[in-house]
Parts: C-alpha cells; sequence; structure tokens
C-alpha cells in the first residue's frame, strides 16, 4: 500500500491499521512534506509499523537520504536520483522500484537493475484526476516488456479490479485511496489481501 501524506498522524494510523490487518509492504510517500518533517515522520511510522510485525517491507519514495540511513528499500522515477544512484548508494541488497507511465519506459539505462516497477494509472483516480488512465491493454504490453521484473499494477485499483490486473501479468497491485481514503482501512486492505489470495 502507498501511504501518502502519511506525515499526518491520522493518516500514518491507516498505514498502522494495514499492517494490522495483514498488509506487508508499505511505501511512504509525502509529496508537500519538508525533508525534516519527512524523515521525523518516517522514524517513527517505521518504529511503529516494525512493532505490528518484523515482517513488513518499508519503502520510501524518493528520499534516498533517508532510505539510507534507515536501511530500507527506494522508489524512484522519471524525477529525482536514477535507479543506478540508488543502486550505488544503497548497495547491491536494497530493494529499488520505478514508477513507470509509459510503456517505453521499461527500456532504457535510466531503468536497468530496477527489482519492481509501479504501472500507473491503469484505471481513474482520485490522486491524479488529471491524468487519464492506460487501460489494461498497456498494462499487459508493459508487464510483457518488463519481464522478469515484477510488475505493481496502481491507479483506480479496487479489490473487484485485482484479478483484471493479475491476468494481465501484474504480479500485485499498489493500493492508495483504497485503503488510506476509507473510513475503515483495516476492512479495505483484508478486502485487498483476499481477492489477492483468491487469484494465487
Amino acid at each position: 500500500m502507498i501511504a501518502d501524506e502519511f506525515t499526518d498522524d491520522a493518516r500514518a494510523e491507516r498505514a498502522v491499521e494495514a499492517v494490522e490487518a495483514g498488509v506487508r509492504w508499505v511505501h511512504l510517500r509525502d509529496h508537500n512534506a519538508g525533508p525534516e518533517a519527512f524523515t521525523s515522520s518516517a522514524r517513527t511510522l517505521v518504529r511503529r509499523l516494525y512493532s505490528v510485525t518484523a515482517d513488513v517491507t518499508v519503502t520510501i519514495n524518493s528520499h534516498l537520504e533517508v532510505a539510507n540511513d534507515f536501511g530500507l528499500g527506494v522508489h524512484v522515477g522519471r524525477r529525482g536520483p536514477s535507479v543506478m544512484t540508488a543502486r550505488e548508494t544503497l548497495g547491491a541488497d536494497a530493494l529499488v522500484g520505478y514508477s513507470a507511465h509509459e510503456h517505453v519506459e521499461a527500456e532504457g539505462d535510466r531503468t536497468q537493475g530496477v527489482d519492481y516497477y509501479f504501472f500507473s494509472p491503469v484505471f481513474p483516480t482520485s490522486s491524479k484526476p488529471d491524468q487519464p488512465p492506460t487501460g489494461v491493454g498497456p498494462l499487459r504490453a508493459f508487464c510483457q516488456t518488463a519481464a522478469p521484473v515484477p510488475v505493481l499494477a496502481l491507479g483506480g485499483i479496487t479489490p473487484e479490479r485485482v484479478p483484471v490486473c493479475r491476468e494481465a501479468g501484474a504480479r500485485g497491485v499498489a493500493v492508495l485511496s483504497g485503503i488510506m481514503n476509507v473510513e475503515t482501512p483495516r476492512a479495505a486492505a483484508r478486502a485487498y489481501l483476499r481477492a489477492l489470495a483468491e487469484y494465487a
């Protein structure tokens, strides 16, 4: 799940509830937070997540120095540090992801050595209302180009849409609004986990 705007205490709490419900990967993102707020909030939330279970993967969006300081993975894209820079900073064993929006982005030097992709937005999403969705066809094409690197479908993913994303070749899904913007994040997280388990 993508814990967007996690520097807000109420939203950080939703991430904790999702992990309590069984989510085992939390991606920390907040485009509007300054460096100090991002670092401080990340330190607090990571500690809380690990207090729920040691079996949780935490990745940091773009803030390479925070990922390095905390010994976590990092997620990059067209802007900010490259995959190569992230790999050189964090080491060969670190988890490094890349945000892809175009079919051709699976190619080229910028993504060499990436461990996984987010591909978005597959469906219309409130978090990116001005960005048109790609649909399932481009997701399928991207998964084929990116193979064997796993792809996680992102953008407008509901539990009901999990099967079509998996059938298109996505290894899994990344969810933001479906967990972070609902009144019952635990129940929502369990619904996604059930959908994934039913397809496995």
